[in-house]
């Protein structure tokens, strides 16, 4: 008889990462104002913190959430709980946001706009104000490339927050709440509906350590556009009298999803294909192509027609199209700065030519997936979300939590299972050296790489046990 929840080791081994994760965060040494964090429950305790000990809680804390989580994967007669998310976020809801600047830019983003301003011509910093002091100098002075919806709630965080320089910026962790509440009810739901397994669902695409760490610790605006896509893809394989869910209900929830983040676009391919996948599975091949392809057109300006309006009725327009290039300033964890990084020796600096040949190359596997799996709009549309972020500047955790959430809902073998998995946990490690550290790309790939490797040994050197992983 399988232990009760509240008894199994992987609860409690995840919450004390968490625990960790949320106690060294707190270090005045993570702020970007010299003088800490300021006022806030974490005072005390954030002047007791130093750097290295914030950095080693940090790390200690996201390997133990992972050994939590490995040990909580699904195996036949064990009920994983969608909620237990909640009980993992908790040390992490009132603490400053963790590895991340962004939410202090979303707080001063709302309060250049509750002061009158618009964020697409009036810079980072450029008012003053509570949270200037916190902006990443790195970023200050710039315009962002964030949609309307998603400066809108920033606005409505800060009033949320009263203005206070610290909780002003934990209210925009609320949007990240609400994001994982809307995954923790409809990932499971879709995968009942979908006929896969829903504890292997609310494990890999909920209970991740990205999600705990990055979306909801660090507080990002992706978070809740992942919830508000899933939601999009359940609405649209329900019956809806007298409308089309899936070319005008579904399409409209993602063109709100693009005003919180532009990426979330993709999904339209899910919410147009799946309430007909039986029958195109039954069609010659270049007729479910025509078909998928029409109903994917009309969803897409469903969902287009949506993000306008929403971004000429927020008075902002289109003004984040100018700050587009702004994310290939950072030299983040992509494939094409590792690739700069390890071809330094010639004397010239190749990222932007590797990252135009590695964007051609996921543009021509996304054509690919809608060519040859048109049947499976799903696994198109999950697999196609991590080719998108291969054609992008930037590249972080936080990007993956939708490509996470849609191949949880996806039939996968073992190989591709234990792929997802362990290149989860060696990307999660590989970000905290190079954010913790201040460690170069090309080298924290490689401890990364070193960390999934490892875990994938430990794994497989086990006892075979009937899970998916093997």
């Amino acid at each position: 008889m399988p232990l009760p929840i509240w008894r199994q080791t992987g609860v409690w081994a995840g919450l004390a990462g968490s625990l960790l994760v949320g106690i060294g965060a707190c270090s005045n040494d993570f702020s970007f104002n010299p003088d800490g964090w300021g006022v806030g429950p974490i005072a005390v305790l954030a002047q007791a913190i130093d750097r290295n000990t914030g950095t080693l809680l940090v790390l200690a804390g996201c390997l133990l959430l992972c050994v939590g989580w490995l040990a909580l994967l699904p195996r036949p007669g064990r009920e994983l709980p969608s909620w237990l998310w909640l009980l993992w976020a908790a040390p992490l809801l009132v603490v400053p946001p963790v590895m991340s600047g962004d939410p202090f830019l979303y707080a001063d983003l709302g309060w250049i706009m509750a002061n009158g301003g618009n964020p697409y011509v009036d810079v980072l910093g450029s008012f003053g104000g509570p949270f200037q002091p916190f902006v990443d100098e790195f970023w200050a002075g710039n315009g962002v490339a964030y949609p309307p919806l998603a400066l809108e709630i920033n606005r409505l965080m800060v009033h949320l927050g009263g203005m206070h320089p610290y909780w002003g910026v934990i209210a925009q962790r609320l949007p990240a709440v609400l994001g994982v509440a809307l995954l923790a009810t409809f990932v499971p739901r879709l995968a009942e509906r979908l006929g896969t397994d829903r504890n292997w669902a609310v494990w890999l695409g909920v209970l991740n350590p990205i999600v705990i760490v990055h979306l909801i610790g660090g507080a990002h605006n992706d978070t809740l556009m992942t919830g508000v896509v899933v939601l999009a893809v359940w609405l649209s394989v329900q019956r809806v009298p007298r409308v089309s869910a899936s070319l005008v209900l579904a399409p409209i929830v993602i063109g709100l999803a693009m005003a919180l983040k532009q990426q979330a676009g993709l999904a339209v391919i899910a919410a147009a294909g799946l309430p007909v996948a039986a029958a195109l599975a039954g069609l010659p091949r270049l007729q479910r192509i025509a078909v998928l392809g029409w109903r994917t057109a009309v969803a897409t300006v469903v969902a287009l027609a949506t993000f306008v309006a929403v971004s000429l009725a927020t008075g902002l327009g289109f003004g984040w199209t100018n700050w587009l290039s702004q994310m290939g300033r950072a030299r983040t964890m992509t494939v094409s700065v590792a690739l700069g990084d390890a071809l330094a020796f010639t004397g010239s600096d190749l990222t932007h030519a590797a990252n135009t040949l590695i964007a051609c190359l996921a543009a021509a596997g996304l054509a690919a997936l809608l060519l040859s799996r048109p049947e499976r709009p799903l696994e198109v549309t999950a697999w196609g979300s991590l080719l998108v972020l291969f054609i992008g500047q930037a590249l972080h955790p936080w990007y993956v939590g939708l490509s996470l959430a849609l191949l949880a809902l996806v039939p996968l073998g073992r190989t591709a299972c234990r792929w997802v998995v362990f290149v989860t946990i060696g990307y999660l490690i590989a970000y905290c050296v190079n954010n913790l550290y201040n460690w170069r790309v090309l080298p924290s790939l490689a401890v990364g790489l070193l960390a999934g490797v490892a875990c994938y040994a430990i794994w497989v050197a086990r006892a075979e046990r009937p899970t998916p992983l093997g």
